[in-house]
C-alpha cells in the first residue's frame, strides 16, 4: 500500500511552534486543491536550500491526482509502492476508516511544513474521523504535537464552492488559520462577485452569499489568488509524467513551456508572501525557483 503508516513516521511530540501543518480542503471537486497543495509543496521544497522539509501527502489514497502527478516512480514510470516522505507523495484514503488514525501518526513528524491535500468532500469527512474521534480530536494532537495548523481553502466563483470557507471555519474555529485561494483558471478576480457582495439574494429573497468573506476576516485570514498554467502546458507535462520541478529544465518540454511552468511557480511563490507571517517564513526567507 501507498499510505503512511505509525511505523514509518518518526515521533516528536516536542513544543516546536515553526512546524506548520497545511491542511487543502474542499467539499466540491474541480476547485484547483491538489494543484494548490502541489504547487505550494513544490516552491517549499525549491526554496528550502536544505533549511527545512516539505511533507506531501495526498489523502485521496493511492489513485489520487498529487500522488500520480508527483509521486516518486520507478525505471518503468510505474508509482513507487512506498514513497519517502521528503520527496515523494505518500497517500492515505480519507474514505477508508481504517486509514483515518494515519492522520494523527502523521503530525508527529519532525518535517518543517506537512501538506495534506484533501478530496472533494473532505470537510464533511473530517467531522467524523472514527466512531470517536473527530476533527477537534486531530487538531489538538496536531497543536500537542508543536504544529500550527493552517487551513487552505480552493474556491471558485461558484456558490457551492465558496460555501466551503464558513464551513470550514466552523469546523476548525479558532485552532487554525485560514488562507482562501481563489483560482485564477479560466475566470479574473472581478468574475468573483458572490465572493466579494456583502450580500446575495435569490429570486425568493434568501440571502444566499455574503457571509463568506465576513467570516474569514473576521478570522484574520488572507485571500490569494492561484495564478491559472496554460492548459496546454500543464497537459504536456502530465502525460509525461513529469513533477514541475522538473518541468522547468530540458529536456522534455520546449523553451516557452518550461519559462511558463516557472512563472507560474513564481507568481504562486510570490502570492505565498502575503501568507508569510502564517507559514512561519523567516523575514530572510528567499524564493528560489531553479
Amino acid at each position: 500500500m501507498n499510505y503512511v503508516t505509525e511505523q514509518n513516521i518518526p515521533l516528536n511530540r516536542a513544543a516546536r511552534r515553526r512546524l506548520k501543518t497545511i491542511l487543502s480542503i474542499k467539499n466540491k471537486g474541480g476547485v484547483g486543491g491538489s494543484h494548490l497543495a502541489m504547487a505550494t509543496a513544490t516552491v517549499l521544497r525549491m526554496s528550502a536550500g536544505g533549511a527545512f522539509t516539505t511533507v506531501l501527502v495526498d489523502l485521496d489514497g493511492s489513485t489520487g491526482t498529487t500522488i500520480g502527478k508527483m509521486g516518486e516512480r520507478d525505471e518503468d514510470g510505474h508509482i513507487k509502492q512506498e514513497q519517502s516522505l521528503d520527496r515523494g507523495v505518500p497517500a492515505i484514503d480519507l474514505f477508508d476508516p481504517g486509514q483515518r488514525g494515519a492522520l494523527f501518526s502523521l503530525t508527529e513528524i519532525e518535517d518543517r511544513f506537512l501538506i495534506l491535500d484533501g478530496p472533494a468532500a473532505s470537510i464533511n469527512t473530517f467531522k467524523a474521523l472514527t466512531e470517536n474521534l473527530a476533527a477537534k480530536d486531530w487538531v489538538r494532537h496536531n497543536d500537542e504535537c508543536g504544529r500550527d495548523l493552517v487551513v487552505m481553502i480552493p474556491i471558485t466563483p461558484h456558490l457551492a464552492s465558496i460555501a466551503a470557507v464558513p464551513e470550514a471555519i466552523a469546523l476548525f474555529g479558532d485552532a487554525a488559520r485560514y488562507i482562501v485561494v481563489r483560482s485564477m483558471l479560466g475566470c479574473k478576480p472581478g468574475d468573483y462577485v458572490l465572493w466579494d457582495a456583502p450580500e446575495f439574494r435569490d429570486k425568493f429573497g434568501r440571502m444566499v452569499s455574503g457571509r463568506s468573506r465576513a467570516m474569514l476576516e473576521e478570522a484574520g485570514g488572507v485571500v490569494l489568488d492561484m495564478p491559472a498554467l496554460n492548459p496546454g502546458v500543464l497537459a504536456r507535462a502530465e502525460a509525461l509524467k513529469v513533477p514541475f520541478a522538473e518541468a522547468i529544465h530540458p529536456p522534455l518540454l520546449d523553451s516557452a513551456e518550461r519559462i511558463s511552468v516557472r512563472r507560474w511557480l513564481e507568481t504562486w511563490a510570490a502570492q505565498l508572501d502575503d501568507a508569510r507571517d502564517m507559514l512561519g517564513l523567516d523575514a530572510d526567507f528567499a524564493w528560489n525557483i531553479a
